[in-house]
């Protein structure tokens, strides 16, 4: 129906009511990628892409490092969980997928109590990394409320118990 030239709002009242329920039926309408929107703001998600590859390359070198500590299997098992995972979450942002935005900023999230393990060490390396980390959450949660603008930041918006999109 979206395809056909149907506004979300439209789409969303024609298929409620039916086996989906309405909070995953405006799931999925929020979460679809719109061309316009997307073209509109691809310089930011190209950005967001951009740093998100960079730090998927620093963190496959730090994985390689491992190799005078680890081992070649400890190495190889450090550059395929940080090397790789930026890297697929940069391929997620850039194919507009919704459900990534969300992952990855959940997750960031829930990790940044063990940014501090070695705050009594090195202070301002923590906090620098630590800032770091939040900017890029915020900024990736900027981006995905331009391109999903359906969306909250988990789940479809909801207003006064109603769905709300924009068309």
């Amino acid at each position: 129906m979206l395809e056909g030239g149907h506004s979300r709002s439209e789409t969303f009242k024609a298929l409620s009511g039916g086996k989906v329920k309405d909070r995953v039926l405006a799931g999925w309408i929020g979460g679809r990628r719109d061309p316009v929107l997307r073209k509109r703001h691809a310089v930011k998600v190209n950005i967001l892409v951009a740093l998100m590859g960079i730090w998927g390359l620093l963190g496959g070198i730090a994985g390689l490092v491992q190799i005078n500590d680890g081992g070649i299997v400890m190495a190889v098992a450090m550059v395929l969980i940080v090397g790789v995972i930026p890297l697929l979450f940069a391929w997620g942002f850039y194919q507009g997928i919704a459900v990534v935005y969300t992952i990855y900023i959940t997750f960031t999230i829930s990790q940044i109590p063990r940014e501090f393990v070695g705050f009594s060490e090195e202070p301002v390396s923590t906090l620098l990394g630590v800032a770091f980390i939040l900017a890029m959450v915020f900024y990736a949660a900027w981006v995905k409320s331009l391109l999903f603008p359906d969306l909250a930041m988990i789940g479809p918006k909801k207003i006064k118990g109603q769905f709300v999109f924009t068309n």
